[in-house]
């Protein structure tokens, strides 16, 4: 699903901004909102080379106590529209090498509402993430006001079928803490992709999988700060990274098909019609107006 459907097409054209407006059920407990939703950032990751301008492979590095190396050459356009974040195990020098991207000095952005729409494999002892680096994560101060870790998927776990919204804040030392929330049947693992989302507001951090809310904190208090996206894989040893068992599942990758930035979430209105997810009826309408199947 590469394009979302603009609800007043005609208008939107003529004021050249995009506009999103999404048609199901109003997601429980969400937040109003009220400005017109603007696109900030897009990347449908056409071509065959990542746009620079827009992001940048993480620096190479040990990751997971060395478990895992994040390798330049894991990060890549397939050429028919995805992000490819591959996964692989090194025999010599008996560890995973793995992709991640990140729009660190790129594009960074504070309240406002985020999204990619993801593919992820089933690997033992690895895991996929769509995450954010809000201000300073490193300072130790007792609240998150001024920097925080915003986990918005990781597919820890995934061979159980879970998955993760997570906030991390005060270091990564002794001091640390976080909040987050684990869920074992949001079913994405199902090979097809899903949309996961994060809405930034003045109040809440609230997560979204596939349109609905799924989870919502303060964290240590609300960071105004701007911060860059990721997108990464890697495994660690505490979680059976290495193990005959994770090897035995590599090469895995991990496939976005867009991200996206707006400055507010779209809202959501009933459509009387047809009751469906938006993020299904989307698809229907744009398959509909092209003639051909999407992911």
């Amino acid at each position: 699903m590469k394009k979302f459907i603009v609800a007043a097409v005609c208008i939107a054209a003529v004021m050249n901004v995009k506009t999103y407006v999404f048609m199901g059920a109003e997601p429980v407990g969400s937040d109003p909102a009220d400005k017109t939703p603007i696109v900030l950032f897009e990347d449908n990751f056409d071509g065959d080379t990542i746009d620079p301008t827009k992001w940048e492979r993480c620096p190479e590095q040990e990751r997971c106590n060395g478990m895992d190396f994040w390798d330049d050459k894991l990060s890549y356009l397939d050429g028919k529209g995805k992000l490819i974040l591959e996964t692989r195990w090194n025999s010599e020098e008996g560890r995973v090498h793995s992709g991640a991207v990140q729009t660190a000095d790129k594009f960074s952005h504070g309240y406002g509402y985020y999204e990619a729409s993801v593919r992820f494999p089933k690997a033992y002892g690895m895991w996929g993430a769509f995450w954010m680096m809000a201000g300073d994560v490193i300072n130790v101060d007792g609240s998150s006001k001024d920097g925080i870790e915003i986990d918005i998927i990781e597919s820890i776990d995934n061979e159980q079928n879970k998955c993760n919204h997570a906030l991390h804040w005060d270091g990564y030392g002794k001091e640390t803490k976080s909040d987050g929330k684990i869920h074992k049947d949001l079913n994405i693992y199902d090979g097809r992709f899903h949309t996961f989302g994060l809405w930034r507001t003045e109040k809440n951090y609230i997560f979204y999988v596939d349109g609905k809310e799924t989870w919502r904190s303060s964290g240590g208090g609300i960071c105004p700060l701007d911060g860059y996206m990721l997108l990464s894989c890697e495994a660690s040893a505490d979680m059976g990274g290495g193990t005959s068992k994770s090897i035995a599942d590599l090469p895995a990758k991990m496939e976005v098909d867009y991200v996206r930035v707006l400055n507010t979430k779209p809202p959501v209105t009933a459509n009387p019609q047809k009751q469906l997810p938006a993020y299904d009826l989307i698809s229907e309408i744009f398959r509909t107006a092209l003639g051909r199947q999407t992911n």
